[in-house]
């Protein structure tokens, strides 16, 4: 070091930017483990505790082709087995990642569909709903529309009878 270098540095304070140059070559064989076990970018991010895009470029720099987003999306899906994004039609629900009859509307659905039958309006079968104090799937009062959801559901086919009770299709 030069005496003027030396000068400066002991009779002014400099502001000293620290740089961490990690060794992440080490961390690629973790990386890759976790990647070719079906982890995500994002879960070997938290898991490693870098971030997403070093995870990404460790990866592409050791010759790993990535996934599609697509596919990482159909994975997820196919690995946990959990209620979908839509809800089930009224009078099922979700259990264990299946669709099986709501305990409770159940027979409220059957109910409706045995007063259709038998003639009753839609605006007489919502009424007589809102009367015994049932909700309807929103969890507000029963309207003639909400009736004829239920019946075009039969209608369609996608309520099918079997035996007396009614099946999704």
């Amino acid at each position: 070091m030069t005496p003027t270098c030396k000068q400066a540095i002991s009779t002014k304070s400099h502001d000293f930017i620290q740089l961490d140059f990690s060794n992440y070559s080490e961390q690629t064989p973790k990386v890759i483990n976790l990647y070719e076990k079906g982890m995500s970018l994002s879960d070997i991010e938290a898991h490693v505790g870098i971030s997403k895009g070093k995870v990404r470029g460790l990866l592409l720099r050791a010759g790993i082709s990535l996934r599609n987003q697509h596919d990482e999306i159909g994975r997820i899906s196919q690995r946990t087995k959990s209620k979908k994004a839509a809800k089930p039609p009224y009078g099922f629900c979700f259990y264990e990642g299946q669709i099986v009859k709501h305990p409770i509307e159940y027979p409220h659905l059957l109910s409706i569909i045995q007063k259709w039958k038998t003639g009753h309006s839609l605006n007489s079968i919502a009424t007589w709903l809102n009367g015994k104090k049932v909700r309807s799937p929103m969890g507000k009062q029963w309207s003639w529309n909400s009736i004829a959801n239920i019946i075009q559901r039969i209608k369609t086919g996608q309520l099918v009878e079997k035996g007396g009770k009614y099946e999704l299709r």
